[in-house]
């Protein structure tokens, strides 16, 4: 009985090859269709835009750059604390190559409590000042942008469930392609950061060789 199986299956084997082949090859396929770049703006971004704590209205699709890096920030977040050496480092670094650009983002929501209680506008103003704090506490040197709606940091239905989060985008069209959950890094020693393997890695994912 187990002889004959055996030759039974080696007899099938050519035609489950063929069908296995067929399988991949269709797999393959439809993975490339999912992945192939789109050539609309996806998952809302063309809509965010944000101001900075000097009061300019920046939209994320406007700035001229090929590359562009999010870093969404929140207050009474350690980890985002322990990233900004790391920050720091990248926003020296990047600013080397004009086509990449680098900033802070924050949703205004996560500074209060009830934030319903609020209208956008009083959001929009509380939330720079105190970032502004922010700023100056932890010696912060991003560009920082205050966030307008849709954006919003969202455990479920969000882009963004967390902080801290850096979101990586292609333009033309404007096109997340990379998101880095958690700190880039939290090495903090000046000497070693430029050394740090996750360091390196952002910096190629960002376009910088």
């Amino acid at each position: 009985m187990d002889s004959q199986a055996n030759s039974d299956s080696r007899l099938s084997v050519p035609f489950s090859k063929g069908i296995f082949f067929r399988l991949i090859l269709l797999l393959i396929t439809s993975l490339l269709t999912v992945c192939a770049p789109s050539e609309q703006s996806n998952l809302g971004v063309k809509d965010f835009e944000g101001i900075s704590l000097e009061g300019e209205t920046i939209r994320i699709s406007d700035i001229a750059a090929d590359r562009i890096a999010l870093n969404v920030y929140g207050p009474n977040c350690l980890p985002c604390v322990k990233e900004i050496p790391v920050l720091n480092y990248l926003n020296t670094e990047l600013k080397k190559t004009p086509h990449i650009k680098l900033y802070m983002i924050v949703d205004p929501d996560i500074f209060f409590d009830n934030p319903e209680a609020l209208s956008t506008e009083q959001k929009m103003k509380e939330a720079a000042v105190l970032m502004k704090e922010e700023v100056k506490k932890f010696g912060i040197q991003l560009p920082v942008l205050i966030m307008k709606p849709p954006f919003k940091v969202d455990r479920i239905e969000g882009l963004v469930t967390g902080t801290p989060e850096t979101l990586l985008f292609k333009t033309k069209p404007l096109i997340l392609y990379y998101n880095f959950i958690g700190p880039i890094s939290e090495e903090s020693d000046p000497n070693k950061i430029p050394k740090n393997m996750k360091v390196i890695f952002f910096k190629r994912m960002a376009g910088q060789s």
